[in-house]
């Protein structure tokens, strides 16, 4: 069984000619060998429109938090050091700022997660904090994962209708094999969102192409199983909207096998568009995941190969060059808040 929303091992053999050619065209086109390239957006222009409502903790939840954040001294003593593994691909120069990361904010989404129920938030809260001081997610150092980011398969660029960082993925253009560096690339993109975020936002969205989708360029059921272990348990309450363009019989027949086995929740949260046609009509309470790709994108913000008008073209060059910059910015304003 492969994943839904895998970003794939890299295919062996093209899933047609038009998958082949137009993965020749995007390689040459993240190559840098195409028009000026647009830089990628990684600020949210400050405006008026509307933001996701953030569900407010019920009585006994704030009460939960408050006691937690009473505890926090407890919480982040006795840290275990960053393990061997994690040193080749970290820069350990980079704070931990643990601090900086339990804001009131994170421990409710952790209070959310966890139902309320406080000896399980308390224990998820202490099991982050310890993975974080051993793997330093926030300090993976770029030139690790910049092999992952070629071919622009998956990259953050942009934000949605309700000011959600935005995640491309597209599957074909795989071009790694190796499962533990295409997590490693899955979680600086987390982190890269979350650092621009604007206030009030929490979650992210996924743009998933999923015109050339095919089992051959799916994730193993164990690399799946890894990150969303990694998602949940780490990243809880940071999903917004998962949605699927065009998405193939083959993948609308699969969704629709496992997907009385997915969480409500999250079930609620995937999105199938089809850009040229209308959503169909659908009752208050329907639970068909068919949407108009209006109800979460804003045609002219979204990009034109994930069927919006942005004349936005992925090119590694330009694009690395922010997330290099962007990363030095982040280490010196750590740097200069623990002097």
């Amino acid at each position: 069984m492969r994943s839904l929303f895998g970003f794939g091992k890299a295919e062996e053999t093209p899933a047609s000619p038009m998958a082949s050619e137009k993965a020749a065209k995007d390689a040459q086109t993240a190559a840098g060998d195409s028009e000026p390239a647009i830089p990628p957006v990684f600020d949210c222009a400050v405006s008026d429109g509307p933001l996701q409502e953030i569900k407010a903790l019920s009585a006994d939840e704030q009460q939960v938090l408050e006691r937690i954040k009473a505890e926090i001294p407890e919480l982040i003593a006795d840290l275990p050091p960053i393990d061997e593994e994690a040193k080749k691909f970290a820069d350990e120069t980079v704070p931990l700022d643990i601090e900086g990361w339990l804001t009131d904010e994170c421990i409710a989404r952790y209070v959310r997660a966890r139902k309320g129920v406080y000896e399980d938030t308390k224990k998820a809260l202490r099991k982050s904090i310890e993975w974080r001081a051993a793997t330093r997610p926030h300090a993976l150092r770029p030139d690790v994962v910049e092999i992952e980011s070629r071919t622009g398969k998956m990259y953050f660029n942009g934000f949605d209708k309700l000011s959600r960082p935005v995640i491309y993925m597209y599957n074909h253009r795989q071009n790694t094999k190796e499962p533990d560096n295409q997590i490693r690339w899955v979680v600086y993109t987390l982190e890269l969102c979350i650092r621009h975020m604007r206030p009030g936002v929490e979650k992210v969205t996924l743009a998933i192409d999923a015109t050339n989708w095919g089992f051959s360029n799916s994730v193993s059921i164990g690399t799946a199983k890894k990150f969303l272990d990694i998602l949940s348990n780490h990243y809880p309450e940071r999903l917004g909207r998962a949605v699927v363009f065009v998405p193939p019989k083959l993948f609308v027949g699969f969704y629709s096998l496992v997907s009385p086995f997915i969480d409500p929740v999250t079930k609620a949260k995937v999105a199938f568009v089809k850009p040229n046609d209308p959503a169909p009509a659908q009752s208050e309470n329907s639970s068909s995941p068919w949407i108009a790709i209006e109800e979460c994108f804003a045609r002219d913000s979204l990009e034109k190969d994930c069927y919006g008008s942005w004349a936005f073209q992925y090119n590694h060059q330009a694009y690395w060059k922010a997330v290099e910059d962007e990363f030095t910015q982040t280490k010196t304003a750590l740097l200069d808040k623990q002097s």
